[in-house]
């Protein structure tokens, strides 16, 4: 198991039992197809502070981000583009392996290859992966203010069965 686009991915989270600490779950994790790339949410917490629970927090739903912090991996296929789209939350993304195009509103492109770390601040953007070769970005989410600098920065383009419930 590693890092590269299209291998299994193994998580581990711990849990505490009584004054002493335990594995909660070690287990391979495969990505489902949806939202144009391939993903799995590797553990999410609908609160901030975070809670810590002792069971699964990751259910059947397939939200994209939440109240309190998410973690995913994303498969981008080879030669493929996704669509422009935003959500109301600050992301930290590390490009582990190939390279994409961000493409952002207002026309402006980079390419952020592996190794390259992403802050995107709730602005509109669209992944793009100009090449023959997957690739594979991890992302953390959290919660961000809705209006930024007078403009509304809330959901745009994300199918609503992505969204968190209210």
């Amino acid at each position: 198991m590693g890092l590269d686009a299209g291998t299994p991915l193994r998580r581990v989270a711990t849990h505490h039992k009584g004054e002493n600490s335990s594995i909660l779950f070690d287990q391979e994790l495969t990505l489902s197809t949806g939202f144009g790339s391939n993903a799995v949410t590797i553990w999410r917490n609908d609160k901030y502070p975070a809670e810590l629970v002792d069971k699964d927090p990751v259910s059947t739903d397939p939200v994209i981000y939440t109240q309190g912090s998410l973690i995913r991996v994303v498969d981008f296929p080879a030669n493929s583009s996704g669509h422009n789209h935003r959500t109301a939350s600050l992301d930290y993304g590390i490009v582990t392996q190939g390279e994409l195009e961000m493409a952002l509103a207002d026309g402006s492109k980079t390419i952020v290859r592996a190794g390259d770390v992403v802050i995107q601040q709730a602005t509109l953007h669209q992944w793009n992966n100009l090449t023959d070769n997957p690739a594979r970005v991890i992302f953390v989410l959290l919660p961000s203010e809705k209006t930024v600098a007078g403009v509304d920065v809330t959901e745009t383009g994300v199918p609503e069965k992505y969204l968190p419930k209210a």
